[in-house]
């Protein structure tokens, strides 16, 4: 059995559901920062994911057909996360979106969000989305924020660990954290 779990951002964002279905796996798969979330639940053994390739992904389905497997992922596995990488059950967490939204008082339903971790994110898409709704990027520090020229951003960097919120010209700011969030109001 597989199980793809959301850990939250947050160390206590855990739900009790996704407490249980840790404390039943025989093996827990995450990275060392999703581990590091969950570890006072694990029973039995983790294992730390390094490669995020498909061989990675299929060797864990296949330990899957024989024990009780658990992938944990930061946040939510359905927003930029493991959750799409494995036919399973997956129980959400709270997202970086959520949290960010949260503290900038923004509802979900009022925004494009957009995933520039291992993507390309096109300008004029951007612009695009900006007609009918504020943008909110997930981005590192390879993102060239500079493309977005004279647009006010928010950057809410490393939320749950040292946050750090800067408002700005996106021609000004520099990003410094690989887990940023920039939002760009309508």
């Amino acid at each position: 059995m597989l199980t793809v779990v959301g850990s939250g951002i947050c160390r206590d964002h855990l739900t009790d559901r996704a407490k249980k279905i840790i404390e039943r796996a025989e093996v827990v798969y995450g990275s060392k920062k999703a581990l590091d979330n969950v570890r006072e639940f694990i029973k039995g053994k983790f294992k730390v994911m390094k490669g995020f390739s498909e061989a990675e992904y299929s060797e864990i389905v296949e330990e899957s057909k024989r024990k009780n497997v658990v992938v944990v992922s930061t946040g939510d596995p359905m927003v930029a996360g493991l959750g799409t990488k494995f036919h399973a059950e997956v129980e959400p967490g709270i997202s970086s979106v959520q949290v960010a939204l949260a503290k900038l008082g923004v509802d979900l339903c009022d925004v494009v969000v957009m995933n520039a971790h291992s993507k390309e994110v096109n300008l004029r898409e951007i612009m695009h989305f900006l007609k009918f709704r504020s943008v909110l990027i997930l981005a590192n520090r390879r993102f060239d924020i500079k493309k977005l020229g004279e647009l006010k951003v928010v950057l809410l960097e490393n939320m749950c660990m040292n946050e750090r919120v800067r408002e700005g010209l996106a021609s000004e700011m520099e990003l410094s954290s690989d887990y940023t969030i920039i939002f760009i109001r309508r």
